[in-house]
C-alpha cells in the first residue's frame, strides 16, 4: 500500500500558522524566540507557542520545533530547559542540529520526540543509521539527494525521512556554510545567516581576469532557483520519503497559504490516481506567482548543473506578463499586449534593455483609451511606467492581487477552511434534559445534558431537520455535522437558546480532548533537574591530561607534503582527498607519502572528504581496507556516515574534524562515546570559548591556526556549469583539471575555487587565517595540536607557514615570549596572500 506522506509547513508568524493548518498542512514547523536558524522571522514566545500547539492539535495537525543551532556551553542548560518546557507543553517533536544538546536532550528528557536537522548534513545510509542510533526518531536529509539515493536509503534504515520539496535553495550542503560567518560574522550555524550567495559574483581566473561576461551569463553565480517538485510527487511517494517539507519561514502568511493548498491538492490526486497524475495549468502559475526565483527540481532528479541556478536575478521573478509593444504620447502611457490577466492592484516589473528594472503597482489601467479595473490576457493595456521603456522589453507581474486576496481570507476569517467532520447523537425526550453526543473521524468524543427537561410541544415539536439546521451551525469553529442521528421521544420541544447552548459545551469539551489527545505525559520539574544536574556534572568530570603540542598540516600534493615534513610538521593531513587543480593522488603518493613521514619521525593520518554519498563512501572504504597494513596514524573523519562505520575498516585512530560542528563540550562527549581519539574544534569558536572547552575536554583538542578556511562546500560547481557546458542531460567538458579558478566579490576580493575528486566546490575565504601570535594562548590552554590548513595552497606557502609555527612552537616549550619575533612571522606570512590576513572568529566571535 503506497504510504501517504506528511505535508509540513512553515509559520514564522501566527497569521503563517494558521495558514498552514486552514490550507492543510498534515504538520508545521516554527521556532521560538530563541535557538532556532531563523531569527528574522516573527517567531513565537512560550505563551505563543502554547496557543499554537493547542489550536494545531484541536484542529488534528503537529507541530515541530527548531531548535536547530549550535550552541555554547553557557546555553546548553537554557536551552534544555525550553526543550523541557516544549515537551511539557506538548510539541510533537523538536528539530535539533546540535549533537552535543542532542546527546544531554536523550539523557535529560528520553521522552522527547526528535528530528535531526538538514543543519546535520546527514547525505548517507550510514549517517541516518548512526543518527537512528543517537536516538533520532526522524532525519531530515541533506537537500542533495537523489530519489534513488533516497530510496536506497529508505530500503536499508526503514527511517522516517523528510526532505525539502518547495522553496529556497541553500548552495551549500546545510550545516557546513561558514562563508556569512566568516566575512560578515553572521554564522549560518547560529541562525543569522546574511545571505552572501544572493550577491554579485564573476569568475576569473588566478590573475583576476574575468572568465565569462556577467552580461550574457549573470551576476549570481551562487544564487539557486527555487525547488519546485510539483510534478514529480509521485516519484517522490514512491522513493519513501515521509515527509513533504516547504521551506519558508521567513515568507509571508500568503505565500505559505499558496503552496500549501496546492501541495495538498497534488498529494491527495498523487495518491488518488499515481498513473493519472497531473499539475493544473492555475496551480503551476499561483505557485509562480507567489514567489520564485525561476524553479528546478532540486538535486532529486539529478545534478542539473547550471539549470540549478539564478545567475540573473536572485529575488522574486514573478510570472512573464507580457513585452512592450510601444508608446502612446496621446495618453502618455506604455503600451504592453498582455500574456496573463491583470487588475488593478497587480505589481509589475519592467526588465528594461538599457538595464535595471522598474516597478509600479498599477493604480490605472487604459483600454482603447479608457480606464479599466481588469483586463483579459490578449488585451493590449496602457501604463504610465516611469523610466527609459523602451519597445520589446519583458514585462513581468510580480504581485497578483487576487492571489494574495484569496489567500488572505483563508488566515483572517473566522470561517475556518479545514472542518473537521463529527457524527451527532441527540436524545430528546418529554420531562428529561436532552442528550447530545458528538464524535470526530478519530474516535474521539464528547457528551452532554441541557440544563433543561424537554417540554410537550403544543404547536412545533422537535424534527430531524430543525436540529439538522440547528447543530449544522458551526461556522466559526474547526467542525462539521458530517452525520446526524436523532432519537426524538414523543411531541418534544426546547428552547433554540437550550440547544445551541448545549451544542457550545460538547463541542467545547471536543476541543479540549482532542488538544490533549496526543500530548504526553510531562515531566516533573524536580525530575528534570535532577537529571539536568547529572548531566551537566558529567560533563566535568574528565577532562584529559595535556600532551606535548604538535602542528599538523592539511595538504592535497606530494610537494606540500614534503614541505610540510621537512620544515617541522608532527602531523600530516594526506591522501584521502584530491583537487582537481593538483591531480588526483594515487595509492603509489600515499605509500610514497607514508614512506617520506616514516623516515623522518611524522605521523600521516589519511584526510577525508566531508561529504561522502553512498557510492563515494564504498569508494572510500575500499580505499581504507587497501592501506590498512601500512602506517597510518589515523583518519581524519568529517562527516557522520564515516564516524559510523569506520570501525569496522581500521583500528587507526580516528580524529573528528571541525565539519562536525564541533561547538560545546557535550559534542565532545559524544565524539569521543563514537570512538573519536582528538577532535577539531569549529572555527566559529572565540579564544575564550576554545579555552574554556579545553578546560574540561574529554579527550585532546585540535585548532586551526591558520590558512585558508572553507567557506563552502557545494555539489554544484560553478566552473563546470559556466565554462564546461554542464546543464540537465550534457555532461561537463571539464575545464577545472589543472587550472585555478576564483569568484571575484562587488569589492574586489577573489574568494579561491577547488573541485575535488567527485566535482563537488570548495570555496575558500579571500583572507587567510593566521593566528601566529596567540600560539601561546592556545598552548596555555591545553590545545593539543595546532592545524594549519593548507589544502589549496603550493610547498612554498607549506614550507614558510610550517617554519614559522614550529618555531613559535619550539619558542613557547623553551619558555621564551617574544613579541618581536610573533610580530615578525605574522607580517612575513601576511606577504603570503594578496587579500591579506584575519583572525577569523578569534576575537570577535559569530552572531
Amino acid at each position: 500500500m503506497t504510504h501517504q506522506p506528511e505535508l509540513l509547513a512553515p509559520a514564522g508568524s501566527w497569521e503563517a500558522l494558521v495558514a498552514a493548518v486552514q490550507n492543510g498542512a498534515d504538520a508545521v514547523y516554527l521556532g521560538g524566540k530563541l535557538f532556532n536558524a531563523r531569527h528574522g522571522a516573527s517567531n513565537f514566545d512560550n505563551k505563543e507557542m502554547a496557543r499554537a500547539v493547542e489550536y494545531a492539535h484541536i484542529r488534528g495537525v503537529r507541530i515541530y520545533v527548531t531548535v536547530n543551532i549550535l550552541l555554547a556551553n553557557h546555553e546548553l542548560e537554557e536551552a534544555l530547559g525550553f526543550l523541557h518546557f516544549l515537551h511539557n507543553t506538548g510539541v510533537d517533536a523538536v528539530i535539533l542540529q546540535d549533537l552535543g544538546l542532542a546527546k544531554l536532550a536523550k539523557e535529560t528528557l528520553p521522552e522527547l520526540t526528535l528530528h535531526a536537522s538538514t543543519q546535520m548534513t546527514v547525505h548517507n545510509t550510514a549517517g541516518v543509521k548512526l543518527m537512528q542510533q543517537s536516538g533520532f526518531d526522524r532525519i531530515v536529509l541533506a537537500r542533495e539527494l537523489e530519489l534513488g539515493e533516497i530510496a536506497s536509503i529508505k530500503r536499508e534504515t526503514g527511517a522516517d525521512l523528510e526532505a525539502f520539496i518547495h522553496g529556497a535553495l541553500c548552495v551549500c550542503y546545510s550545516g557546513q556554510c561558514l562563508m556569512s560567518s566568516l566575512i560578515g560574522g553572521r554564522s549560518g550555524n547560529r541562525g543569522k545567516c546574511a545571505q552572501p550567495c544572493r550577491l554579485q559574483y564573476q569568475l576569473v581566473d588566478q590573475r583576476g581576469r574575468s572568465l565569462a561576461d556577467p552580461g550574457q551569463v549573470g551576476e549570481y553565480l551562487l544564487s539557486p532557483r527555487d525547488i519546485n517538485t510539483s510534478a514529480h510527487i509521485p516519484q517522490l511517494i514512491a522513493a519513501g520519503i515521509n515527509s513533504f517539507k516547504i521551506e519558508g519561514r521567513m515568507k509571508r502568511p500568503e505565500y505559505v497559504a499558496t503552496v500549501v493548498r496546492i501541495y495538498r491538492n497534488l498529494i491527495d490526486r498523487a495518491l488518488a490516481d499515481r498513473e493519472g497524475f497531473y499539475v493544473e495549468t492555475k496551480e503551476a502559475r499561483d505557485l509562480a506567482q507567489i514567489f520564485n526565483r525561476d524553479f528546478s527540481p532540486g538535486y532529486f532528479l539529478g545534478n542539473p548543473g547550471k539549470d540549478l541556478m539564478s545567475y540573473k536575478r536572485p529575488n522574486n521573478r514573478g510570472v512573464r506578463l507580457g513585452r512592450v509593444k510601444g508608446y502612446n504620447a496621446k495618453h502618455k502611457t506604455v503600451e504592453i499586449l498582455l500574456e496573463e490577466p491583470l487588475q488593478l492592484g497587480d505589481g509589475i516589473e519592467v526588465w528594461v534593455s538599457a538595464g535595471g528594472r522598474t516597478g509600479i503597482e498599477v493604480s490605472q489601467m487604459l483600454v482603447h483609451g479608457k480606464p479599466v479595473e481588469y483586463a483579459a490576457a490578449g488585451t493590449l493595456v496602457g501604463l504610465a511606467i516611469p523610466g527609459k521603456i523602451r519597445p520589446g522589453d519583458r514585462v513581468f507581474k510580480t504581485h497578483d492581487a487576487m492571489l494574495m486576496e484569496r489567500a488572505r481570507e483563508t488566515f483572517t476569517s473566522s470561517k475556518e477552511t479545514k472542518k473537521i467532520p463529527l457524527h451527532f447523537f441527540v436524545r430528546a425526550k418529554i420531562d428529561e434534559p436532552m442528550y447530545l453526543r458528538v464524535t470526530d473521524d478519530t474516535g474521539l468524543s464528547a457528551e452532554g445534558y441541557s440544563e433543561e427537561v424537554g417540554q410537550e410541544a403544543v404547536k412545533r415539536p422537535l424534527t430531524r431537520e430543525f436540529l439538522q439546521e440547528q447543530l449544522d451551525r458551526l461556522g466559526n469553529t474547526p467542525f462539521a455535522l458530517a452525520e446526524l442521528e436523532v432519537d426524538l421521544q414523543g411531541q418534544v420541544i426546547l428552547p433554540m437558546r437550550e440547544i445551541n447552548e448545549l451544542r457550545r459545551r460538547v463541542l467545547a469539551e471536543l476541543e479540549q480532548k482532542r488538544a490533549r489527545a496526543h500530548r504526553r505525559s510531562g515531566v516533573a520539574e524536580h525530575i528534570f533537574r535532577e537529571r539536568l544536574r547529572h548531566s551537566l556534572e558529567e560533563l566535568t568530570s574528565a577532562a584529559v591530561k595535556r600532551t606535548q603540542p604538535q602542528l599538523a598540516v592539511n595538504v592535497t600534493d606530494f610537494t606540500s607534503l614534503e614541505a610540510a615534513v621537512s620544515y617541522g610538521a608532527n602531523i600530516v593531513y594526506f591522501g584521502g582527498e584530491s583537487y582537481r587543480s593538483k591531480g588526483m593522488i594515487k595509492p603509489k603518493e600515499l605509500q610514497a607519502g607514508l614512506e617520506f613521514c616514516r623516515k623522518n619521525g611524522v605521523d600521516l593520518v589519511l584526510n577525508s572528504p566531508r561529504i561522502l554519498h553512498d557510492q563515494e563512501l564504498k569508494s572510500f572504504l575500499k580505499l581504507l581496507e587497501g592501506v590498512k597494513e601500512l602506517p597510518l596514524a589515523g583518519v581524519l573523519v568529517g562527516n557522520l556516515g564515516l564516524l559510523k562505520v569506520i570501525r569496522d575498516y581500521t583500528d587507526k585512530p580516528v580524529i573528528g574534524d571541525f565539519t562536525l560542528n564541533v561547538f560545546n563540550t557535550a559534542t565532545l562527549h559524544y565524539l569521543k562515546e563514537q570512538g573519536a581519539k582528538r577532535a577539531v574544534l569549529s572555527p566559529e569558536l572565540t579564544l575564550r570559548q576554545i579555552q574554556e572547552l579545553a578546560a574540561a575536554a574529554p579527550l585532546p583538542l585540535e585548532t586551526i591556526v591558520h590558512g585558508s578556511l572553507p567557506l563552502m562546500n557545494t555539489k554544484y560547481c560553478p566552473v563546470g556549469s559556466v565554462l564546461g557546458g554542464f546543464s540537465t542531460g550534457k555532461r561537463c567538458s571539464g575545464p577545472c583539471q589543472s587550472k585555478i579558478y576564483g569568484l571575484k566579490d562587488r569589492l574586489g576580493l577573489i574568494f579561491p575555487i577547488e573541485v575535488d575528486q567527485y566535482c563537488r566546490m570548495h570555496l575558500f575565504n579571500a583572507k587567510d587565517l593566521c593566528v601566529i601570535e596567540d600560539v601561546p594562548a592556545l598552548l596555555d590552554a591545553g590545545i593539543s595540536v595546532l592545524r594549519i590548513e593548507a589544502k589549496n595552497k603550493d610547498h612554498g606557502y607549506v614550507a614558510k607557514t610550517v617554519n614559522h609555527y614550529h618555531k613559535a612552537i619550539i619558542r613557547y616549550q623553551r619558555g621564551i615570549r617574544d613579541e618581536r619575533k610573533d610580530k615578525e612571522a605574522k607580517e612575513d606570512l601576511s606577504e603570503l596572500n594578496a587579500s591579506g590576513i584575519t583572525k577569523g572568529h578569534y576575537y570577535r566571535g559569530v552572531i
